[in-house]
């Protein structure tokens, strides 16, 4: 194996961890190098001068407005709006652009978005997951079942990707009570189906700046608790910098490690050489002396790295989740039951959990063909997924809410804890607190965790002392504390 396939191996395993330990669905945040990869979109200065270009009566070439404002697109941004403004005026009468752009109700750079709308579509018009040249790429990330999909794009790509994702677009992202639920796509720079709402210059940025700490705010608890997954940024991007600033003053983050969730992903066009091993953490530098360090994979393909982001060997019906959680909301906050847009259960019917995933909506839970083995020193194969679970019932969170935990992070160091004092690394082996059982093909690790575990992160935490044995029972490591207290883990 050469140093970078052991590189990827490595951060492809974490990152399934990662997604274990959380015991949830990752958060896809997209940006413009995705859609530049799989339809060819113009970066941020290439559709400014698309846009240029498309106006008939420009005045300047691009270099015009760079050479002035390139520390500011968005200002440039501004000055195309007002070219496309007077323009579209100019020419009223010739039917350039729709009659109702023309209306009180929109400002003056609703032509044009109009322009980048029309664009944008035409190149989606022309994307095919089938025949495209990235086939294998695009098909294991159409496998993978986000909770939501985060972008800053205004196309359609993500909508074709994953089709049963309800789109929340622009200031709804804010307004709506449903955008932080499964199954959403939160377009939150606008989306070329609403023009209005894209966010392109000055005047625009602004307002969403100003709106930003609201949208900080709302996802909150992705930043908290989810696996949250970069994709088609630059490290230097305004946009990922400035999100990142509102979060790293939430999260407290070690300047030694990195933001155990946060995952920055970064596509290099070149060849990686076998012999290369990249950096697994990057240090953002945030402006006014602040900086987060986040975890950092390099790659030249993303088909491994998709496959590692699938969890569900069986995908239940995205729509069907999102609908039942909506159910749920209602029942929960209504004060009676009376006039409820749900199907109510009678749970005296329900006898068994094939006649409940029927009412639910979904197919009868078949019996498993394949059974899992895993070897546990000492006890043998363990063939029946049932006795794995009997020995081994929780997940990470699990653990940490036994523990009285709010998220499972807190049990990062106190994992890194038991290492340090003793050399024993706990979820690198099956032991009798731990067991990784690897489901192959891509697919996640299935980490979990035993009452035995529980029992000692909980001495580590009270900073008692603790003893570590062997899965026959054997006293493999111990440790004498003087004096008792929690250690530090928030």
């Amino acid at each position: 194996m050469t140093r970078y396939e052991e590189y990827l191996k490595d951060s492809l395993y974490k990152i399934s961890t990662l997604l274990n330990d959380s015991n949830s669905r990752p958060i896809l945040f997209v940006g413009a190098g995705i859609s530049r990869r799989y339809i060819k979109s113009p970066n941020w200065i290439g559709l400014l001068e698309y846009l240029i270009e498309a106006n008939s009566n420009k005045k300047y070439p691009i270099g015009y407005y760079t050479q002035e404002r390139m520390d500011n697109l968005p200002q440039v941004g501004s000055l195309i709006a007002t070219e496309y403004y007077d323009y579209a005026w100019e020419k009223h009468s010739e039917s350039l652009f729709p009659k109702e752009l023309y209306s009180f109700t929109h400002s003056r750079s609703i032509f044009l978005k109009h322009r980048i709308s029309e664009h944008l579509i035409s190149l989606i018009n022309d994307f095919f997951i089938e025949n495209h040249p990235y086939n294998d790429e695009l098909e294991a990330l159409a496998q993978i079942t986000p909770h939501v999909v985060i972008t800053t794009n205004y196309d359609l790509l993500m909508e074709h990707i994953f089709p049963n994702h309800s789109p929340i677009i622009g200031q709804q992202v804010i307004r709506a009570r449903e955008s932080t639920n499964y199954g959403h796509l939160l377009k939150i720079h606008g989306c070329v189906s609403q023009p209005s709402e894209i966010v392109i210059s000055n005047e625009d940025y602004s307002i969403f700046m100003e709106k930003q700490k609201y949208l900080i705010a709302k996802l909150l608890t992705y930043f908290m608790e989810y696996p949250i997954i970069f994709l088609g940024y630059a490290l230097a991007d305004e946009n990922i910098k400035s999100i990142l600033s509102d979060v790293s003053e939430i999260i407290k983050s070690d300047d030694d490690e990195p933001v155990s969730n946060i995952w920055f992903i970064e596509w290099q066009e070149n060849d990686i050489s076998s012999d290369a091993k990249p950096s697994t953490d990057k240090v953002v530098d945030l402006g006014n002396g602040k900086t987060i360090r986040i975890n950092y994979l390099l790659v030249n393909s993303f088909t491994e790295l998709f496959k590692s982001l699938q969890q569900d060997i069986n995908k239940e019906p995205v729509n069907i989740i999102r609908e039942l959680e909506n159910n749920v909301y209602n029942i929960v906050k209504s004060k009676t039951f009376t006039n409820l847009a749900v199907d109510r259960i009678d749970f005296k019917a329900i006898t068994d959990i094939n006649t409940l995933a029927k009412h639910l909506g979904f197919e009868a839970i078949q019996d498993m063909k394949n059974t899992e083995k895993v070897n546990v020193a000492g006890l043998g194969n363990l063939t029946n997924p049932e006795q794995l679970l009997l020995q081994y019932p929780y997940s990470l969170n699990d653990v940490a809410i036994n523990m009285g935990l709010d998220r499972w992070q807190y049990l990062n160091p106190i994992i890194k804890t038991i290492e340090k004092e003793t050399g024993y690394k706990i979820k690198q082996e099956t032991n009798r607190y731990h067991v990784d059982r690897e489901q192959g093909s891509g697919r996640a690790a299935n980490h979990r965790y035993s009452q035995e575990a529980i029992e000692l992160f909980t001495k580590v935490l009270e900073n008692k002392s603790y003893e570590i044995y062997d899965i026959l029972g054997n006293l493999i490591a111990s440790t004498q504390k003087e004096i008792e207290g929690h250690i530090e883990i928030y």
